[in-house]
Protein backbone atom coordinates (compact mmCIF):
# COMPACT_ATOMS: atom_id res chain seq x y z
CA UNK A 1 0.00 0.00 0.00
CA UNK A 2 2.89 2.10 0.87
CA UNK A 3 4.32 1.82 -2.43
CA UNK A 4 1.09 2.18 -4.16
CA UNK A 5 0.72 5.83 -2.27
CA UNK A 6 4.40 6.65 -3.01
CA UNK A 7 3.84 5.89 -6.93
CA UNK A 8 0.79 8.35 -7.02
CA UNK A 9 2.11 11.08 -5.39
CA UNK A 10 5.36 10.90 -7.45
CA UNK A 11 3.12 11.01 -10.49
CA UNK A 12 0.94 14.05 -9.00
CA UNK A 13 4.24 15.92 -7.77
CA UNK A 14 6.66 14.70 -11.11
CA UNK A 15 2.93 16.25 -13.61
CA UNK A 16 3.08 19.33 -11.26
CA UNK A 17 6.78 20.21 -11.62
CA UNK A 18 6.02 19.96 -15.68
CA UNK A 19 2.76 22.24 -15.66
CA UNK A 20 4.61 25.00 -13.46
CA UNK A 21 7.97 24.93 -15.52
CA UNK A 22 5.49 25.80 -18.77
CA UNK A 23 3.22 27.99 -16.67
CA UNK A 24 4.30 31.86 -17.64
CA UNK A 25 5.24 34.26 -14.85
CA UNK A 26 4.36 37.75 -15.24
CA UNK A 27 7.42 40.48 -15.49
CA UNK A 28 7.90 41.97 -12.14
CA UNK A 29 9.30 45.21 -13.26
CA UNK A 30 9.15 47.22 -16.68
CA UNK A 31 11.12 51.23 -17.16
CA UNK A 32 8.94 53.35 -18.12
CA UNK A 33 9.05 56.88 -20.54
CA UNK A 34 5.56 58.47 -21.31
CA UNK A 35 5.80 61.73 -23.43
CA UNK A 36 3.37 63.62 -25.54
CA UNK A 37 2.78 66.53 -27.81
CA UNK A 38 0.13 69.13 -29.14
CA UNK A 39 -0.22 67.70 -32.48
CA UNK A 40 -3.13 70.16 -33.99
CA UNK A 41 -5.64 72.53 -31.79
CA UNK A 42 -8.65 75.12 -33.31
CA UNK A 43 -9.41 78.12 -31.68
CA UNK A 44 -12.19 80.40 -30.45
CA UNK A 45 -12.36 82.70 -34.30
CA UNK A 46 -12.94 78.84 -36.07
CA UNK A 47 -9.75 78.48 -37.44
CA UNK A 48 -7.42 75.16 -36.73
CA UNK A 49 -3.79 73.95 -37.26
CA UNK A 50 -1.02 71.88 -36.52
CA UNK A 51 2.72 71.64 -37.10
CA UNK A 52 3.14 71.54 -40.87
CA UNK A 53 0.34 74.76 -40.39
CA UNK A 54 0.96 76.85 -37.99
CA UNK A 55 -2.88 79.11 -37.38
CA UNK A 56 -2.79 82.91 -36.03
CA UNK A 57 -3.41 83.19 -32.53
CA UNK A 58 -1.28 79.91 -31.25
CA UNK A 59 2.15 80.57 -30.32
CA UNK A 60 4.69 77.62 -30.62
CA UNK A 61 8.30 77.56 -30.24
CA UNK A 62 11.08 75.79 -31.67
CA UNK A 63 12.18 74.92 -28.79
CA UNK A 64 9.11 72.90 -28.15
CA UNK A 65 9.21 70.54 -31.43
CA UNK A 66 8.58 67.02 -30.14
CA UNK A 67 9.25 64.11 -32.71
CA UNK A 68 7.46 60.86 -31.64
CA UNK A 69 8.10 57.68 -33.24
CA UNK A 70 5.82 55.00 -32.76
CA UNK A 71 4.89 51.54 -32.84
CA UNK A 72 1.30 50.77 -32.00
CA UNK A 73 -1.60 53.40 -32.38
CA UNK A 74 -4.54 52.35 -29.78
CA UNK A 75 -3.05 49.06 -29.87
CA UNK A 76 -3.29 48.58 -33.81
CA UNK A 77 0.16 48.30 -35.88
CA UNK A 78 1.07 51.00 -37.92
CA UNK A 79 3.62 50.77 -40.61
CA UNK A 80 7.67 51.16 -39.62
CA UNK A 81 9.05 54.39 -39.21
CA UNK A 82 5.53 56.05 -38.49
CA UNK A 83 6.34 59.34 -36.22
CA UNK A 84 4.25 62.57 -35.11
CA UNK A 85 5.24 65.73 -35.08
CA UNK A 86 4.14 68.66 -32.86
CA UNK A 87 4.62 71.11 -29.73
CA UNK A 88 5.07 70.45 -25.99
CA UNK A 89 3.82 73.97 -25.55
CA UNK A 90 1.15 76.34 -26.83
CA UNK A 91 0.45 79.58 -25.60
CA UNK A 92 -2.12 82.90 -26.87
CA UNK A 93 -3.92 85.63 -25.73
CA UNK A 94 -1.90 88.36 -27.77
CA UNK A 95 -3.71 88.41 -30.80
CA UNK A 96 -6.96 90.98 -30.71
CA UNK A 97 -9.64 92.00 -33.60
CA UNK A 98 -8.70 95.28 -34.70
CA UNK A 99 -11.11 96.10 -37.71
CA UNK A 100 -13.57 94.77 -39.74
CA UNK A 101 -13.02 91.27 -41.93
CA UNK A 102 -12.26 90.38 -39.36
CA UNK A 103 -8.66 91.24 -38.92
CA UNK A 104 -6.30 89.89 -35.83
CA UNK A 105 -2.99 91.50 -35.19
CA UNK A 106 -0.77 90.86 -32.59
CA UNK A 107 -0.31 92.78 -29.15
CA UNK A 108 3.51 92.98 -28.18
CA UNK A 109 3.95 92.21 -24.89
CA UNK A 110 0.46 91.14 -24.35
CA UNK A 111 -0.04 88.57 -21.60
CA UNK A 112 -0.15 84.89 -22.26
CA UNK A 113 -1.70 81.91 -21.15
CA UNK A 114 -0.31 78.29 -21.81
CA UNK A 115 -0.76 74.32 -21.64
CA UNK A 116 2.09 72.16 -21.77
CA UNK A 117 3.33 68.90 -21.41
CA UNK A 118 5.92 67.63 -19.44
CA UNK A 119 7.32 64.04 -19.89
CA UNK A 120 8.12 61.52 -17.05
CA UNK A 121 9.82 58.11 -16.86
CA UNK A 122 10.88 55.48 -14.01
CA UNK A 123 10.26 52.18 -13.12
CA UNK A 124 6.38 50.64 -12.88
CA UNK A 125 5.99 47.51 -10.81
CA UNK A 126 3.99 45.28 -12.15
CA UNK A 127 0.65 44.87 -9.71
CA UNK A 128 2.45 47.53 -7.49
CA UNK A 129 1.20 51.20 -7.04
CA UNK A 130 0.67 53.89 -9.90
CA UNK A 131 4.11 56.01 -10.97
CA UNK A 132 4.01 59.55 -12.15
CA UNK A 133 2.85 59.87 -15.91
CA UNK A 134 3.74 63.01 -18.32
CA UNK A 135 2.43 66.46 -16.49
CA UNK A 136 -0.08 68.52 -18.24
CA UNK A 137 0.61 71.93 -17.19
CA UNK A 138 -1.96 75.51 -17.15
CA UNK A 139 0.00 78.87 -16.70
CA UNK A 140 -3.88 80.75 -16.92
CA UNK A 141 -2.95 84.47 -16.91
CA UNK A 142 -5.10 87.34 -17.37
CA UNK A 143 -5.06 87.81 -21.49
CA UNK A 144 -6.63 90.57 -23.44
CA UNK A 145 -10.57 90.72 -23.95
CA UNK A 146 -11.13 89.61 -27.55
CA UNK A 147 -8.41 88.06 -28.10
CA UNK A 148 -8.10 84.58 -30.19
CA UNK A 149 -8.11 81.53 -27.63
CA UNK A 150 -7.41 78.09 -27.51
CA UNK A 151 -10.65 76.26 -27.97
CA UNK A 152 -9.74 72.42 -28.39
CA UNK A 153 -6.88 70.08 -29.44
CA UNK A 154 -5.27 66.74 -30.01
CA UNK A 155 -2.27 65.29 -27.68
CA UNK A 156 -0.23 62.48 -29.02
CA UNK A 157 1.03 60.60 -26.04
CA UNK A 158 3.11 57.89 -26.46
CA UNK A 159 4.47 54.96 -23.52
CA UNK A 160 7.62 52.79 -24.17
CA UNK A 161 8.25 50.11 -21.96
CA UNK A 162 11.27 47.69 -21.36
CA UNK A 163 10.44 44.75 -19.07
CA UNK A 164 13.53 44.16 -16.52
CA UNK A 165 16.04 41.25 -18.74
CA UNK A 166 13.84 41.53 -21.46
CA UNK A 167 13.70 42.88 -25.18
CA UNK A 168 11.59 46.44 -25.40
CA UNK A 169 8.54 46.05 -26.66
CA UNK A 170 6.74 48.18 -29.53
CA UNK A 171 6.17 51.66 -28.83
CA UNK A 172 2.46 52.30 -28.09
CA UNK A 173 0.88 55.19 -28.71
CA UNK A 174 -2.98 56.91 -28.75
CA UNK A 175 -4.65 60.32 -28.99
CA UNK A 176 -5.89 62.17 -26.02
CA UNK A 177 -9.03 64.81 -27.66
CA UNK A 178 -9.70 67.49 -25.39
CA UNK A 179 -11.93 70.70 -25.49
CA UNK A 180 -10.80 73.52 -23.42
CA UNK A 181 -13.28 76.46 -21.78
CA UNK A 182 -11.64 79.91 -20.59
CA UNK A 183 -14.30 80.53 -18.17
CA UNK A 184 -15.18 84.11 -17.05
CA UNK A 185 -13.23 85.71 -14.24
CA UNK A 186 -14.09 87.29 -10.87
CA UNK A 187 -16.97 84.24 -10.36
CA UNK A 188 -17.11 80.96 -8.37
CA UNK A 189 -16.73 79.02 -11.58
CA UNK A 190 -13.36 81.08 -12.68
CA UNK A 191 -11.16 78.11 -12.89
CA UNK A 192 -10.36 77.16 -16.56
CA UNK A 193 -11.52 73.76 -17.60
CA UNK A 194 -9.83 70.54 -20.02
CA UNK A 195 -12.43 68.62 -20.66
CA UNK A 196 -11.26 64.92 -21.94
CA UNK A 197 -14.00 63.63 -25.11
CA UNK A 198 -12.06 59.77 -25.11
CA UNK A 199 -11.24 58.56 -21.65
CA UNK A 200 -11.36 55.12 -22.76
CA UNK A 201 -8.36 55.27 -24.40
CA UNK A 202 -6.72 55.67 -21.41
CA UNK A 203 -6.11 52.03 -20.87
CA UNK A 204 -5.40 49.36 -23.56
CA UNK A 205 -4.29 45.44 -22.94
CA UNK A 206 -1.05 43.70 -24.44
CA UNK A 207 0.26 39.89 -24.27
CA UNK A 208 4.06 39.24 -23.35
CA UNK A 209 5.52 35.98 -23.17
CA UNK A 210 2.53 34.15 -22.20
CA UNK A 211 0.66 36.56 -19.69
CA UNK A 212 -1.67 39.45 -20.48
CA UNK A 213 -1.08 42.78 -19.17
CA UNK A 214 -3.21 45.89 -18.83
CA UNK A 215 -1.62 49.68 -18.23
CA UNK A 216 -3.71 52.48 -17.68
CA UNK A 217 -3.22 56.08 -16.82
CA UNK A 218 -7.06 56.72 -17.02
CA UNK A 219 -7.59 57.28 -13.16
CA UNK A 220 -5.19 60.42 -13.70
CA UNK A 221 -8.61 62.28 -15.04
CA UNK A 222 -11.48 62.85 -12.59
CA UNK A 223 -15.12 64.24 -13.06
CA UNK A 224 -16.20 67.64 -13.87
CA UNK A 225 -17.62 69.37 -11.13
CA UNK A 226 -21.61 70.41 -11.34
CA UNK A 227 -21.06 73.63 -11.36
CA UNK A 228 -18.70 73.57 -14.47
CA UNK A 229 -20.79 71.04 -16.25
CA UNK A 230 -23.97 73.61 -15.43
CA UNK A 231 -21.88 76.92 -16.90
CA UNK A 232 -20.26 75.16 -19.72
CA UNK A 233 -23.30 72.61 -20.73
CA UNK A 234 -21.03 69.52 -20.37
CA UNK A 235 -23.19 66.20 -20.57
CA UNK A 236 -23.11 63.99 -16.50
CA UNK A 237 -20.26 62.14 -15.88
CA UNK A 238 -17.46 64.64 -17.72
CA UNK A 239 -14.24 63.73 -17.03
CA UNK A 240 -10.76 66.23 -17.16
CA UNK A 241 -9.46 69.15 -14.76
CA UNK A 242 -9.88 72.46 -13.93
CA UNK A 243 -6.79 74.99 -13.20
CA UNK A 244 -6.76 77.72 -11.04
CA UNK A 245 -7.19 81.42 -12.18
CA UNK A 246 -4.22 83.23 -11.84
CA UNK A 247 -1.58 80.38 -11.45
CA UNK A 248 0.48 77.90 -12.82
CA UNK A 249 -1.36 73.92 -11.85
CA UNK A 250 0.28 71.39 -12.89
CA UNK A 251 -1.85 68.31 -13.62
CA UNK A 252 -0.22 65.20 -13.00
CA UNK A 253 -1.37 61.68 -14.63
CA UNK A 254 -0.33 58.20 -13.60
CA UNK A 255 0.63 54.88 -15.08
CA UNK A 256 -0.01 51.61 -13.70
CA UNK A 257 0.10 48.14 -14.95
CA UNK A 258 -0.89 44.73 -13.80
CA UNK A 259 -1.37 41.53 -15.05
CA UNK A 260 -4.25 39.55 -16.01
CA UNK A 261 -5.95 36.27 -13.86
CA UNK A 262 -4.25 33.50 -15.02
CA UNK A 263 -6.20 29.90 -15.03
CA UNK A 264 -5.03 27.99 -11.26
CA UNK A 265 -3.41 25.36 -12.59
CA UNK A 266 -3.54 22.87 -9.49
CA UNK A 267 -7.03 21.05 -10.62
CA UNK A 268 -5.73 20.76 -14.35
CA UNK A 269 -2.54 18.94 -12.61
CA UNK A 270 -4.66 16.76 -10.54
CA UNK A 271 -7.34 15.84 -13.13
CA UNK A 272 -5.54 16.04 -16.24
CA UNK A 273 -2.19 14.35 -15.06
CA UNK A 274 -2.72 12.43 -12.38
CA UNK A 275 -5.48 10.28 -12.85
CA UNK A 276 -3.59 8.78 -16.09
CA UNK A 277 -0.95 7.74 -13.33
CA UNK A 278 -3.89 5.79 -10.99
CA UNK A 279 -4.93 4.30 -14.33
CA UNK A 280 -1.65 2.78 -14.62
CA UNK A 281 -1.72 1.64 -11.14
CA UNK A 282 -4.95 0.09 -11.77
CA UNK A 283 -3.40 -1.93 -14.95
CA UNK A 284 -0.19 -3.01 -12.68
CA UNK A 285 -2.57 -4.30 -9.72
CA UNK A 286 -5.03 -6.27 -12.15
CA UNK A 287 -1.46 -8.17 -13.81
Amino acid sequence: MKRIVSTICSTIIISALMMSSAWASPIASWDYTVDGAFISWATTVGTSGDYSSPVQGITTNVADYKYLAYDLDAGVPVPPGTYAEGYSKLSWGDYVWSGPGPVYSQVPGASLSSIGITASSGTLITDGPASLGMQLYHDNNVILGGSIQLESGMVRAILALTPSGFPPLPVFSTTLDFLFFETPNGTPTESDVFVLLNPEVTEETFHYYGVDYVFSFGGSFGLIPDAYLALLGLPAGSVGWITTENALTTHDTFVSITALPTPEPTSIILMGLGLPGLFGLRRHARA
